[in-house]
């Protein structure tokens, strides 16, 4: 299960519930939940169907089943039922976040922006949309925009290694290498053990003439599993 997809869990464990008085938790529901919490997703479903059976109306349970069926690849019907959530409740945050996340695997990037548009529109703190508003961003070339999402994630959580891995990516396709390798040692000191920030970092500070540095991280992302002999036999000899 992706980091994603346990953040979206604990949400809903926490927030879904909350989002609106006029959206129940019933009994139904909460074991569905418990179910999804604990990973039996075959009991989970049956929860949230009760749920719904019992008030069609119930855009949490909808969001349940959504939510289940992106766990399991199934994006056709989860994105049904997030859409079904959102008709009943045009500001269900979380809602918007799954149905986004579906269009952005699937590579509907342009509809995944207009998700994660709300998103920041009805919750202006969610780091996770802006860090997907970056991605895709970065996937269309569009790299200043894309640091301006990053920044904007790094704002409301500054401790995420990743944010700043994706930021030093667009930095070098800017030819700033100097700044990206500013955020790859960020993302270094963040998360000390991850090997690709290393192998970039040794990349970047290859092209800047640090070939003593660039070695040593070449080296070091080695150690972390990635695979770095062809750089270093090329730059380290």
């Amino acid at each position: 299960m992706s980091k994603f997809y346990q953040f979206l869990i604990i949400c809903l464990s926490i927030s879904s519930c909350a989002q609106k008085t006029e959206q129940p938790c019933d009994n139904d529901f909460i074991r569905g939940n418990n179910y999804l919490l604990n990973s039996d997703f075959k009991n989970a479903r049956k929860e949230f169907e009760n749920s719904i059976k019992k008030d069609p109306q119930n855009a949490n349970a909808y969001y349940g089943i959504a939510l289940l069926a992106s766990i399991e690849g199934k994006y056709d019907e989860a994105t049904k039922n997030y859409s079904q959530a959102i008709k009943l409740d045009k500001n269900f945050t979380l809602s918007y976040i799954g149905r986004g996340s579906n269009y952005y695997t699937i590579g509907d990037l342009d509809k995944a922006t207009e998700d994660f548009l709300k998103v920041i529109e009805l919750k202006p703190d969610l780091s996770p949309a802006y860090l997907y508003l970056g991605n895709i961003k970065s996937q269309k070339a569009e790299f200043e925009a894309a640091i301006n999402y990053f920044d904007k994630s790094i704002e409301y959580v500054p401790n995420n290694p990743t944010t700043y891995f994706s930021k030093a990516v667009c930095q070098s396709y800017l030819n700033k290498n100097e700044d990206a390798i500013k955020s790859l040692t960020k993302s270094i000191e963040l998360n000390p053990k991850y090997g690709m920030a290393y192998f970039y970092r040794g990349t970047f500070n290859y092209q800047l003439h640090n070939k003593e540095e660039a070695c040593k991280d070449l080296k070091k992302a080695e150690n972390f599993g990635i695979k770095t002999q062809p750089s270093m036999d090329q730059y380290c000899k």
